[in-house]
């Protein structure tokens, strides 16, 4: 009952923001002439070294490239654009843009291109329109946790939904895009295994996703919740992220260590003799430590909402990181920040991420490495500050890790207090988020919209 409220109410706002879209149409033609190439922290300092923003078509001013342009490109002080082929929009908590002039109307006006066109029908490309959707449920989940309601704000919704609906795939179509963590690896693109002696070389496991692998699928030993729940809530539950673990010798090591540290009884202790309210921890000393030269990953796989209107994992990888712990310190950590320095020291990391072009182009399974000293502007852990109206946050993706994965060893495994376990199977991680977007007051909303 509730959604339907919803839903009418936002078409009473879609029947207003139509005729508001007819006298800001001109605004959005305006903004399909020329514009600054997007650029990323990789780039020179000058906006022309990026290239145009022509993912969805080689025509700059195709509907779906204005479309994806208006969501997602930023620009900060200096003119300069940002946002072109990242993961995610550039949108946080507290973000005033899309929801201020002229930025709303552009995007509406140009979603009212969109539906009036069927421009859906422009593009039949599969992976084109799985991406086009999951670009757009991310903006729409943002506007969801935005504080305040608005005309603005519900325009961009009802519009948002109506395209992610009419892009949607069915089920079998979602069951055929590509495995593109497999192609990756048929590529030889990247070395298969670590290296000792070339540190700064990233790998991509050939086995990691393997369920008979070197590689071990943790989920937590006795909960719902999905292992890695800070990153799976900080992205809208719109993926599913898998934390693996590998022993230097492999899956009956690994399986043998897994086993030994779920026997245990407590790792962590708490420390009577600081006072409240700061509430500390320090590692138990008897607890199971892994060995020198581990490795954990953490993979992040893509979800879309299938035609009709449910929740589907795909097999697109979205994202891949990959620590090893060089050096295991013998230190007790007094709680889960300490030892940052040990942790710099001891600890290689890597991170692949999806480029479009790339899997448009079927290269590489869409996976491009992350180089060193790249920078970008953190959504994960951002407190909601926008870095473009509240001044740069920006980070070195490979450095960001050892933030809050500072303990040694098995300290550092912050997802349930390192409580985790081998997956029963396959489909536990998918269950549990898929639980977990269910209940959400966005999804809900979204539900309203789409089957309004």
């Amino acid at each position: 009952m509730r959604w339907i409220k919803v839903a009418i109410v936002s078409l009473l706002v879609l029947l207003a923001g139509s005729a508001l879209a007819l006298v800001v149409t001109a605004i959005s033609n305006r903004g399909t002439g020329p514009f600054h190439h997007p650029r990323s922290f990789g780039d020179s300092n000058t906006a022309a070294a990026a290239p145009p923003w022509t993912l969805y078509d080689r025509d700059p001013n195709h509907v779906w490239n204005r479309l994806y342009r208006s969501l997602y490109r930023r620009i900060d002080r200096d003119g300069r654009d940002y946002g072109y082929d990242e993961i995610d929009p550039l949108l946080w908590s507290g973000t005033k843009y899309l929801l201020n002039q002229p930025a709303n109307q552009q995007a509406v006006a140009i979603l009212d291109e969109f539906l009036a066109t069927h421009a859906e029908r422009k593009i039949r490309d599969l992976l084109k329109r799985a991406m086009l959707q999951r670009d757009l449920w991310a903006v729409f989940d943002w506007t969801a946790q935005v504080a305040a309601e608005s005309p603005e704000r519900s325009a961009l919704q009802i519009k948002i939904v109506q395209v992610m609906k009419r892009l949607a795939l069915s089920p079998a179509e979602i069951a055929a895009l590509p495995d593109t963590y497999h192609e990756a690896v048929r590529t030889t693109a990247f070395p298969t295994t670590y290296d000792s002696n070339k540190r700064k070389q990233s790998f991509l496991p050939a086995d990691l996703l393997d369920p008979k692998g070197s590689w071990i699928n943790l989920s937590p030993h006795d909960s719902a919740a999905p292992a890695a729940l800070a990153h799976t809530e900080a992205f809208g539950e719109r993926s599913i992220f898998r934390v693996f673990i590998r022993l230097p010798d492999g899956r009956d090591a690994t399986l043998s260590y897994l086993q030994r540290l779920a026997e245990f009884p407590q790792h962590w202790l708490p420390d009577l003799e600081r006072p409240a309210p700061r509430f500390t921890v320090h590692g138990n000393p008897r607890v199971p430590q892994f060995p020198a030269g581990t490795q954990f990953a953490l993979v992040r796989q893509m979800v879309l909402i299938d035609s009709e209107g449910n929740l589907r994992p795909t097999n697109i990888i979205e994202s891949i990181q990959i620590r090893v712990h060089r050096i295991v310190s013998s230190k007790i950590p007094e709680d889960f920040f300490d030892g940052r320095i040990e942790a710099v020291n001891g600890m290689d990391t890597y991170e692949f991420r999806l480029s479009r072009p790339r899997l448009f182009s079927a290269d590489a399974g869409g996976l491009r490495s992350v180089t060193e000293g790249e920078k970008e502007f953190t959504i994960f852990s951002s407190h909601g500050l926008d870095a473009f109206e509240q001044g740069d946050i920006a980070v070195e993706p490979l450095k960001a890790c050892v933030n809050c994965h500072t303990a040694p060893g098995i300290y550092s495994v912050r997802s349930h207090g390192g409580d985790l376990v081998p997956s029963r199977d396959q489909n536990q991680e998918p269950n549990a988020t898929k639980s977990l977007k269910t209940s959400r007051f966005d999804w809900g909303l979204l539900q309203g919209l789409w089957r309004s």
